[in-house]
């Protein structure tokens, strides 16, 4: 890194930032873009993993991590401006003026207009991932007094180009420049390949050559004595410091009376399988043969097992020696997806 950490990234480093997707729809064409078809291209409202319907779903997932700020994300917000002003603005109001808000956009709506509204709606920090022709875009965002920024990849072999970059983010007065480490993912896998692009070794996700690209650019910026934050962010930080610190938070809160908290952000339960009952009938035989109230074991998410809590788990094998114990590990999210599956 040089220079300092961006306003923006120090409530997201401990997890406690609402990611709040606004829209799939974009008009770049990146072909590193890593939304699921579940989003891309839709014009669809996400809040953390919680899809939204009212803006109800924005302000509980926010209490449920105990949000510090809001980061919101696309497609490009701009595309669906009205509905962004309006979330900021809904969100300064509830959370408070010191609720944290920053806006990813590749620039191409974001007109003096755009930028002003954003303003008074009370953003606190813009991010572009501009092409060349809207790089005036961010200029604009300056003039008007906003902390602004860009967010770019970190494209292996692709360091002259940022330099370029940063040099006219230094003549326009940026307040810093994000370099992310290039991931690969189902959604952009092939296109990565088909331009040449690997796995870094030992790693899940990361691409080869990026890492030493975005180290390039960041001792270049110390040589070249550039004025603000040039700040390097590989994937490990996002999966194991970023997500895992917001799962984290998310099951402090909102933990079920029968899942245990685990030191990776996930929450475990055991699973029990009685032959002949399922569902809601399931959970009141098994609640009453163990002499457990009944609020302290829940029906499974596939609407068949009973979720019971491990302080049961010896008075079940001794009431059911035909059941069916299995521990599984899922995100504290809404839907409980299932991180992991262990037959006991």
């Amino acid at each position: 890194m040089a220079g300092g950490m961006p306003r923006g990234c120090e409530s997201c480093l401990r997890g406690a930032k609402l990611v709040l997707f606004v829209t799939g729809e974009c008009e770049s064409a990146c072909y590193y873009c890593p939304l699921s078809e579940r989003r891309k291209g839709l014009n669809v409202v996400y809040a953390n993993e919680v899809p939204v319907e009212t803006d109800l779903d924005i302000i509980l997932e926010g209490r449920a991590i105990d949000a510090e700020g809001t980061g919101i994300t696309g497609g490009d917000p701009l595309i669906r401006l009205p509905r962004t002003l309006k979330f900021i603005k809904l969100l300064k109001g509830f959370f408070g003026p010191d609720h944290h808000i920053h806006l990813y956009t590749n620039g191409r709506r974001a007109s003096r207009q755009a930028l002003s509204k954003l303003k008074a709606a009370g953003l606190d920090e813009i991010r572009f991932h501009p092409a060349r022709r809207d790089w005036g875009r961010l200029a604009e965002a300056k003039a008007l007094g906003m902390y602004a920024g860009a967010e770019v990849p970190a494209i292996p072999g692709g360091a002259v180009e940022v330099e370029g970059f940063i040099r006219y983010l230094a003549s326009v007065k940026a307040d810093f420049i994000n370099i992310n480490q290039l991931e690969f993912c189902p959604q952009n896998a092939f296109q990565l390949r088909q331009r040449g692009f690997r796995v870094m070794g030992g790693s899940m996700a990361a691409a080869e050559g990026s890492e030493e690209a975005a180290m390039e650019v960041v001792r270049w910026a110390e040589a070249e004595g550039i004025g603000f934050p040039v700040h390097y962010c590989p994937s490990s930080v996002k999966d194991a410091v970023q997500t895992r610190g917001r799962l984290a938070r998310r099951a402090a809160n909102a933990a079920r009376p029968w899942e245990e908290r685990l030191e990776d952000g996930t929450v475990g339960k055991f699973v029990v399988g009685l032959p002949g009952a399922t569902g809601r009938p399931a959970k009141c035989i098994l609640a009453k043969a163990v002499g457990a109230d009944a609020s302290q074991v829940g029906v499974a998410d596939d609407g068949r097992g009973v979720e019971v809590p491990r302080r049961l788990v010896d008075a079940v094998r001794i009431a059911f020696p035909d059941a069916t114990v299995s521990y599984v590990q899922a995100y504290p999210t809404a839907a409980r997806d299932k991180f992991a599956e262990f037959p006991c």
